[in-house]
């Protein structure tokens, strides 16, 4: 089977699923090409480029970050299409209000605009941009075929014009035989053998650059005001985050490989994710693959990841105080910690595998192809 994968070229966690299905159907003997192969290609070039490889099925991830949204209905009337959705984007924005917001249906009473310009459609660019995307969606193929990561995102697009094409729930995977406990982890970071470790990972464009919809600032503030008073020796680790809060006992370890992220993991303790709006964050999936109990803010897609007081605990967003007492919890208990952790890896093995999410979508990728073909006969 041949497969085009379209996604943008921000290397975030849709990017992060697009070159697994890639490397995942290449591994199963499919023919497969990642679009956009450099950040100046085209949507010219894109389309001229599909026409010579003639796949069997598109899957179009993140790709209205880099080609116009409209793509989505001129490939769905070409080839085949499968629709994945990571974010809001599709029927709003990425601020964090967008990801649960009950306006967005049309966005006419947007809360991110004043109440003059809600009402009107010349000033409300978030009206005049969700009408745009109304329109791609009209005029989208009825074969167009949704997939999502979550059951919490497939319910806020269902509750759109969106629902009248077929969808399906496919959860990410995670590679458990990359992300797995490492022996010796600390020893080899030079990390005190006694000092309590929670651990933070997100993505950011570049250093001095925050991003305040992930809650490293409620994090620190639980850390610095709930736990050290208790703790006095714990230090809260920080990955990614290009701008780290200014405090002794929190470390920004900035950029680090992928390769050696299951080492940063295992060497923690807690991983924590105060995330303020998300879908289903790879971070969580990697830390819970090393064996480590989580604590993570109740929202998106997340308690379809952590099992609330089974392999983690789950938090109100933005609460300090909550995000606080869990962590302390897990630290005075240890015992409790890596039995979290480790039916945590249970869940990874059953419910998040590689193996079963490269499956799931190949099996998706030959329906719609055989779709195709009967209702081409």
């Amino acid at each position: 089977m041949r497969i085009a994968i379209i996604n943008e070229t921000h290397t975030a966690g849709a990017t992060r699923c697009a070159r697994d299905l890639q490397r995942g159907h290449e591994a199963l003997g499919h023919q497969t090409r990642y679009y956009p192969p450099s950040q100046d290609f085209t949507q010219s070039d894109l389309l001229r480029d599909l026409a010579t490889f003639k796949p069997d099925v598109v899957h179009l991830h993140s790709f209205y970050g880099h080609f116009e949204y409209s793509l989505i209905a001129t490939i769905s009337k070409l080839y085949p299409t499968c629709f994945t959705p990571h974010d809001p984007r599709p029927i709003g924005t990425m601020e964090p209000i967008c990801w649960e917001c009950d306006k967005a249906t049309t966005c006419f009473s947007c809360p991110m605009v004043s109440p003059r310009r809600r009402r009107s459609v010349v000033l409300n660019q978030f009206y005049r941009q969700r009408l745009m995307k109304r329109r791609v969606h009209r005029a989208c193929s009825a074969d167009l075929m949704l997939s999502f990561p979550s059951q919490w995102i497939a319910m806020r697009f269902n509750q759109t014009e969106l629902r009248r094409f077929e969808s399906v729930v496919v959860p990410n995977g995670i590679d458990s035989e990359v992300f797995h406990l490492k022996d010796d982890a600390r020893n080899i970071l030079g990390w005190a053998e006694n000092e309590p470790v929670v651990l933070y990972s997100a993505h950011s464009h570049a250093l001095g650059v925050g991003n305040p919809r992930k809650g490293l600032a409620h994090l620190a503030e639980a850390f610095v005001e709930k736990v050290l008073p208790r703790f006095g020796s714990a230090t809260l680790k920080v990955i990614g985050e290009g701008l780290v809060p200014n405090h002794p006992r929190i470390h920004g370890l900035g950029f680090v490989q992928h390769e050696l992220l299951p080492l940063y993991y295992s060497a923690a303790d807690i991983f924590a994710c105060p995330t303020l709006a998300d879908n289903l964050p790879y971070t969580v999936l990697e830390a819970m693959s090393c064996g480590k109990p989580v604590v993570a803010s109740r929202v998106g897609g997340i308690p379809e990841q952590v099992e609330n007081e089974v392999t983690g605990i789950l938090c109100e967003k933005a609460n300090a105080g909550e995000i606080g007492s869990a962590i302390c919890r897990l630290i005075a208990d240890p015992q409790m910690a890596r039995e979290m952790g480790l039916r945590g890896r249970k869940r990874i093995e059953q419910e998040f595998s590689m193996d079963r999410f490269v499956r799931r979508y190949e099996s998706l990728y030959q329906r719609l192809a055989a779709n195709v073909a009967i209702s081409a006969s």
